[in-house]
């Protein structure tokens, strides 16, 4: 048998790159990963549960056996184990043992197993037993968006338990003031990239120019392509041909906003964390670069005696949520709780749930990374205080025109904010009438099809 007709043609419409191993036949997954000679851990089994709202594929890996009693609570279902032939009813070019791992191909709701986080590269049968298909993890995730990844529903079977990171997986996170204790005792925290740190040190070259930073962009293709997408932007209304990087410095941008731009892209780049879920980097960076345009745009109309550099207010606007980054980092699984339980909550405000379930709100996590880097006082403050009304200390503005561009997006929903209503305390200490937020968000909503394409840029 081939791979199965449904799966392959849902593959190609994602333009997903995929590999199919050839192996002999095989009765269990634990054999095919044998035979493949990859780790048992990067195969995903399938198991296919039903109750009376349907069927539900649970996906994880090979290693592991599925606690059931444990699902259903989570899922507050009364779920058991489908037969075959109502597994065939919907996977119905496939072998019922070795159903793929893509329920979203076959309109089934799937809950992932967090512990696929881990491996690069992800092996799952294609609907029979002598063949796999490899993809990449970020690819397998992309593929599953509208799964819901989860954890402890699932336990290591004898002699496979799981290693991440030089030691055993957690089977919970204790309590909050332990997952704070834990941050607190990371002493490596991620090192900043090396082409961001290369355009940080351009900040402190006194003879830095637009000529040498259009250099250092140009050296990352993509980075490049990020820069003058950005300066094409009906935001900016340049009615010239925008063709270079050096153009979209000099004639559009500017030196500081494309080297704030260009270091908050580069920074982000070695954090991996899933694409999906409330807090995955598909959402991330819709609203940090929606964010970002905003802050921008809002510290031009602070009065001109307060007017803010605009990179520095993009950079504010762009890094602001990188606790989030820094949490998937760092404790996925913790993570992964997290991202669930805002996606089941919606009406409870992200900061209040963080608190509850880890002790440590992003802002603060956030703000550890940024001094770690050493990045600017300015962007360290609207890190740590972007949903603190009050604050009121060094570089204030920073953080109160985030908290009122996370307010504005709030009402288009996107973001964390607690609400979308704006503080008028907020408003008033930085001499901003709330019309003028309004008309902000009307000039940002005309150019939001190059925000969004250069976000999906971003996260891919």
């Amino acid at each position: 048998m081939a791979v199965a007709v449904k799966l392959k043609r849902y593959l190609d419409n994602k333009r997903v790159i995929y590999d199919v191993y050839e192996l002999r036949p095989f009765s269990s997954l634990l054999q095919a990963a044998e035979s493949a000679e990859v780790h048992p851990s990067a195969v995903a089994k399938t198991i296919m549960l039903k109750d009376e709202l349907g069927l539900v594929a649970v996906v994880m890996p090979a290693t592991h056996s599925l606690d059931a009693p444990a699902l259903s609570k989570m899922l507050s279902r009364r779920l058991e184990l489908a037969s075959e032939e109502q597994i065939r009813s919907v996977f119905r070019d496939c072998d019922p043992r070795f159903v793929p791992s893509l329920g979203d191909a076959y309109g089934v709701r799937t809950i992932l197993d967090e512990a696929l986080l881990t491996p690069e590269s992800i092996f799952f049968p294609v609907g029979d037993n002598a063949r796999l298909i490899a993809v990449s993890n970020k690819n397998f995730f992309n593929l599953l968006n509208r799964a819901w990844l989860a954890g402890n529903f699932s336990r290591p079977l004898g002699g496979h338990e799981s290693q991440v990171e030089g030691g055993a997986v957690q089977t919970g996170f204790g309590s909050a003031a332990e997952l704070e204790r834990r941050i607190r005792e990371v002493h490596h925290l991620p090192p900043m990239p090396d082409l961001a740190r290369r355009i940080f040190a351009l900040r402190a070259d006194p003879s830095a120019n637009a000529d040498k930073l259009g250099k250092i962009v140009d050296v990352d293709p993509s980075l490049a392509a990020q820069v003058m997408r950005y300066a094409r932007s009906p935001f900016y209304a340049y009615q010239g041909k925008v063709d270079s990087v050096q153009t979209a410095i000099s004639r559009v941008l500017g030196f500081e906003m494309v080297m704030n731009l260009a270091l908050g892209i580069a920074a982000a780049r070695p954090f991996k964390i899933p694409a999906i879920g409330p807090l995955g980097l598909n959402n991330f960076w819709r609203h940090a670069t929606y964010s970002a345009a905003l802050v921008q745009t809002l510290g031009r109309e602070l009065p001109a005696a307060r007017r803010l550099p605009a990179g520095m207010c993009y950079l504010a606007g762009l890094l602001h949520n990188f606790g989030h980054l820094l949490l998937g980092h760092l404790f996925k699984r913790e993570f992964c709780v997290l991202s669930n339980l805002i996606g089941e909550h919606p009406e409870v405000p992200v900061v209040e749930q963080e608190l509850a379930t880890l002790g440590v709100d992003h802002g603060k996590l956030g703000a550890w990374l940024m001094d770690a880097w050493n990045m600017p006082e300015e962007i360290v403050v609207a890190v740590r205080e972007h949903h603190n009304e009050d604050y009121n200390g060094p570089h204030a503005d920073y953080a109160r025109l985030v908290l009122i561009a996370d307010r504005m997006l709030k009402e288009h929903g996107l973001g964390d904010a607690p609400s979308a209503e704006m503080p008028p305390q907020v408003l008033a200490a930085l001499d901003i009438e709330e019309v003028h937020t309004v008309m902000v968000m009307g000039r940002l909503l005309e150019g939001c099809e190059d925000l969004n394409a250069m976000a999906r840029q971003l996260a891919a």
